[in-house]
């Protein structure tokens, strides 16, 4: 709530609250806006009469060249703290991000293979397909620098922002501005690399990314991020995950890296989705336990996967009688959580 009759104070507000994904409501007068019980409220240096209760986390609000006046005002006011605008933007926008999600955060899942080739891609895919039939939604993010952007094995061509174009993100990011200007296809979002390792991987490195993923965990329910195989293990997205799936192909080579794997990813619970073909004495209850890690599911060799995945029609594939399956049993262990989702 915003107490001010300034419309030069009302519009630096606004700006403010909308790029933190929240909406300004403004009153009058200070008992109107206590009396609708806000989580804050600010106050116009031009509405300083006022006295608000004890411990009422107000915020006073002032433009250059009243500081003076503003400090004197906030204690008469018993304002908690104070907010000179346009300089204090980036403060009061981290202070409205905070109010921002109503409800649990979005929960991200990463699926990685012991070794590069392994189909973390398209399983990937396919469970982002399957979470967005589910009612859920869902983002699938493109966790491998090297890949060549996960979005073409998706759609010949989409428009939208890639991980290169989030390079000059600084601070708190609006969630529904990032879900807008994201790409969609088949009831999910995707946000793919775009072909330049070197820039994406400095990004993924830098705070851009913890941006980004705030803003992500407070629009979708679940995030999907494909990270990649092979040492490092998983990248610099692997952390911030809340579990991890690595998929595991039935052989003995695989399944030795596999059981090396896990132990670097001991901080955060770990499962295997074990794929075909299976060598020789092998089951799938044999492989997880080989691997030290519970199991969730089977998937079995598919044809025409690499075919359909040049032509930009893996989705095409996640409607086989298997994937289905192996969706299924996936998606129900992991967590509904509500972020802030769209229907």
């Amino acid at each position: 709530m915003l107490v001010t009759e300034s419309q030069r104070i009302r519009d630096e507000t606004a700006r403010v609250a909308a790029a933190a994904g929240l909406e300004l409501t403004v009153t009058a007068t200070l008992p109107e806006a206590f009396q609708l019980q806000p989580a804050v409220v600010l106050v116009g240096s031009d509405n300083t009469e006022s006295r608000a209760p004890a411990g009422g986390g107000l915020i006073l609000v002032g433009l250059p060249g009243e500081s003076g006046e503003v400090w004197e005002a906030a204690t008469r006011l018993r304002a908690s703290q104070v907010a000179i605008l346009p300089a204090a933007a980036d403060w009061l926008a981290e202070r409205f991000a905070s109010l921002r999600a109503t409800g649990p955060l979005g929960h991200l899942l990463g699926v990685m293979g012991c070794s590069g080739g392994s189909g973390t891609s398209s399983l990937s895919c396919w469970l982002a397909l399957a979470a967005a039939r589910s009612g859920r939604s869902t983002l699938l993010i493109d966790g491998d620098c090297a890949g060549g952007g996960l979005d073409l094995a998706l759609f010949e061509t989409g428009n939208g922002v890639r991980w290169e174009d989030l390079g000059e993100v600084n601070g708190t990011l609006n969630p529904d501005q990032l879900a807008g200007a994201l790409p969609r296809t088949r009831g999910f979002a995707v946000l793919s690399m775009g072909g330049s390792p070197a820039s994406e991987s400095s990004i993924l490195a830098s705070s851009t990314v913890q941006s980004v993923l705030d803003a992500v965990r407070n629009f979708y329910a679940l995030t999907i991020v494909d990270l990649p195989g092979g040492w490092p293990w998983g990248g610099p997205l692997l952390p911030i995950c809340d579990e991890v799936m690595v998929l595991v192909p039935g052989r003995l080579r695989p399944i030795t890296a596999a059981r090396s794997l896990v132990q670097q990813t001991q901080f955060l619970p770990t499962s295997v989705i074990v794929r075909g073909p299976l060598g020789p004495g092998l089951d799938p209850h044999r492989v997880a336990e080989m691997v030290g890690r519970p199991l969730v599911g089977y998937l079995p060799q598919l044809r025409g996967v690499r075919h359909a995945e040049r032509q930009g029609r893996l989705l095409d594939l996640g409607s086989h009688r298997a994937v289905q399956r192996l969706t299924t049993q996936a998606l129900a262990t992991v967590p509904r959580s509500t972020g802030k989702a769209r229907p």
